[in-house]
């Protein structure tokens, strides 16, 4: 399906932020918008500038796996310049303000599986990565990506259509990814600056979405693998793991399958 290129100009005659998207660097293509967030960040790129391509040549995701980027659909790295404190709670501003940003696009409910994926009926439809830069205990910089499959028919790709899927495959007809960009960059720093005075709330809104929480999982973290029933999640982001065993876990960062989906 041909696929026109994203109009940046109509996101910038449209976009009444502060600071988000007030600086828009568009590629056609590049090998990664994190890395390319990463390098202007340490180059001083103020908070809120958008790296924005319509195909990633060399995409990742989390622990560097490979993210398939064909065109037609957002890849997209920001920059930020958060305090210690901040840093957890990235991830849950930025799954809010995707699921607001699609369910105010398209009318499609979507759900959060932790720690970073969005899900339309149990299928992912979002994915992104937060990397930090860190001197001397500070934060100096961190940049944000994410990829949403907008436009793509996930159908015809066998290796992924059984847990990936895309906009246009519940919509039936292409969404406008102009609109959709818009969308997250108002919802997002709206979250952001909320979340500096009032991250409990915030922590809150993401927690209730979570389909994460009192399900059967198998987490991998690190060399570990884990069973068991997520008890709840900490205002840190971290899941709390109640063990066959009896014994209660910790998890900071790791993958989570949902074992009802096997």
């Amino acid at each position: 399906m041909s696929m026109s290129c994203i109009s940046i100009n109509d996101i910038r005659n449209n976009l009444h932020t502060c600071f988000m998207g007030r600086e828009i660097i568009y590629l056609p293509e590049t090998a990664s918008t994190q890395t390319v967030a990463m390098d202007m960040a340490r180059k001083g790129a103020e908070a809120g500038t958008v790296i924005i391509t319509e195909r990633q040549t060399e995409g990742h995701g989390r622990l560097k796996r490979l993210w398939l980027s064909p065109q037609g659909n957002i890849y997209m790295s920001f920059i930020l310049h958060p305090n210690q404190n901040e840093l957890s709670r990235l991830i849950m501003a930025a799954s809010l303000a995707v699921s607001f940003a699609i369910e105010d696009t398209t009318g499609i409910m979507t759900e959060l599986k932790w720690p970073n994926d969005i899900l339309i009926k149990g299928k992912k439809v979002c994915g992104m990565l937060i990397e930090n830069d860190i001197r001397d205990g500070q934060v100096n910089s961190s940049a944000v990506g994410l990829g949403i499959n907008v436009n793509t028919d996930m159908q015809t790709y066998p290796e992924l259509r059984d847990i990936a899927t895309s906009l246009i495959n519940h919509t039936g007809k292409p969404v406008s990814r102009e609109k959709l960009i818009l969308g997250f960059l108002h919802e997002f720093e709206r979250l952001y600056l909320y979340l500096k005075e009032h991250g409990e709330c915030v922590f809150e809104m993401w927690k209730k979405r979570l389909i994460t929480l009192g399900k059967e999982v198998d987490v991998t973290s690190g060399r570990d693998i884990y069973r068991g029933i997520v008890e709840t999640v900490n205002p840190d982001g971290s899941l709390r793991i109640r063990l066959a065993d009896g014994n209660l876990v910790h998890i900071m960062a790791g993958d989570v399958s949902l074992r009802h989906a096997d």
